[in-house]
């Protein structure tokens, strides 16, 4: 008598639906040796994102893993990651002179709703940059110059603080906070830096970096 298998969670997916999707190495290895891995990547990202009319949210590449926050207007979140990932795969091992998979199983995808919860996690994606162990215990101005700075995620252009990426559809969360234009990516800014905060003092540097409020408007996503 044969065994029992378990059949794989089927994906849900629907026109407009909104995901939080990681990848990661197999093994927890790297999924990037250095800029030329992540270059494509972000090439082949911004080609199937267009290809598949994909809205692109946001992302963060971290060495052996990547946040992506994104739309479906096509209900085709399988077709795109299928074509992300095995492109990308092709190219790591073919540079690397390796075989076999390179991403850890399926990739993951969570269904994302309410504006609330959707402006926490991207707050979540883009201070992964400070969650990295040598950077949790540098002090405050370290850990915000780290996120300032770090190339491979979206958050200096959300923040104000570099020219935002075109492949990046930034308006549905930025209008989650107060404001309009540069006062909108101020108000972001400080809401995603005050998180990375440990004392007082640190969240009052936060607070004197800008006149205006964090909050998060009433109104709905806006599409």
């Amino acid at each position: 008598m044969g065994g029992c298998v378990m059949a794989r969670k089927l994906r849900i997916h629907f026109e407009g639906a909104i995901y939080h999707v990681t990848l990661r190495g197999v093994e927890r290895r790297r999924l990037f040796d250095d800029d030329a891995d992540r270059e494509r990547f972000m090439d082949r990202l911004g080609v199937y994102a267009e290809e598949c009319r994909i809205r692109l949210y946001m992302f963060c590449l971290m060495t052996n893993h990547v946040h992506l926050l994104l739309e479906t207007p096509g209900a085709n979140l399988s077709v795109f990651m299928q074509k992300l990932q095995t492109a990308y795969t092709i190219y790591y091992n073919l540079r690397h002179d390796r075989a076999g998979h390179l991403v850890q199983g399926r990739f993951g995808a969570k269904l994302v709703e309410g504006n609330q919860y959707l402006l926490m996690l991207s707050r979540y994606i883009h201070l992964n940059p400070v969650y990295v162990a040598d950077l949790v215990d540098k002090e405050f101005s370290k850990r915000r110059k780290a996120l300032r700075e770090y190339r491979w995620s979206s958050y200096p252009g959300y923040a104000g603080l570099a020219t935002p990426f075109e492949m990046v559809t930034e308006g549905p969360i930025l209008s989650l906070v107060e404001g309009d234009g540069k006062r909108q990516r101020l108000s972001y800014r400080r809401f995603v830096e005050a998180a990375i905060t440990r004392t007082d003092e640190e969240f009052q540097d936060v607070l004197r970096g800008s006149s205006l409020a964090v909050g998060i408007p009433g109104s709905a996503l806006k599409k």
